[in-house]
């Protein structure tokens, strides 16, 4: 089989994910998840936005903080938001998230950092190469291909 690793040369993958956005795809997505990842969890050319290890920081440390005025705060909640807009969802659900996103309080938006297993996953199923060196898209990853590194 063709796996991402193959044609990668990495047998694994990290990202960072808000326990919300996890929670939205369980609920709503059958537990498959959209996720941009890198091979390497410190990706040094890649810029602080497709960095796993950079972006669990800041947002640990904003959740810890409760620095809800914090732009990333704004940036994950709109992202969140046009996932969702953009979704085959009935109208009903896309308003009812809609709603529960604009209202989430800090401690939804805690971070997590998995691990993906990169092996088994078909090349077909990377959707996206991104700006940076190191960073890709997987549009439906499931549970059984991550590990949570740090919850």
């Amino acid at each position: 089989m063709s796996t991402i690793a193959r044609h990668l040369g990495k047998e694994c993958g990290y990202t960072c994910q808000t326990w919300l956005s996890i929670d939205i795809a369980d609920r709503y997505f059958a537990s498959q998840y959209r996720t941009w990842f890198s091979t390497t969890l410190n990706p040094q050319l890649n810029g602080s936005s497709s960095n796993p290890l950079v972006l669990f920081q800041e947002l640990d440390r904003i959740v810890h903080t409760n620095d809800y005025n914090h732009s990333r705060v704004d940036q994950l909640k709109v992202r969140l938001s046009r996932w969702v807009t953009g979704s085959r969802l009935s109208p009903a659900d896309v308003s009812a998230l809609l709603a529960e996103v604009a209202a989430a309080p800090m401690p939804a938006l805690r971070p997590l950092l998995w691990k993906i297993d990169l092996r088994n996953i078909h090349v077909r199923r990377m959707t996206s190469i991104g700006q940076f060196p190191d960073e890709y898209q997987v549009g439906d990853l499931l549970a059984s291909e991550v590990q949570v590194i740090v919850p």
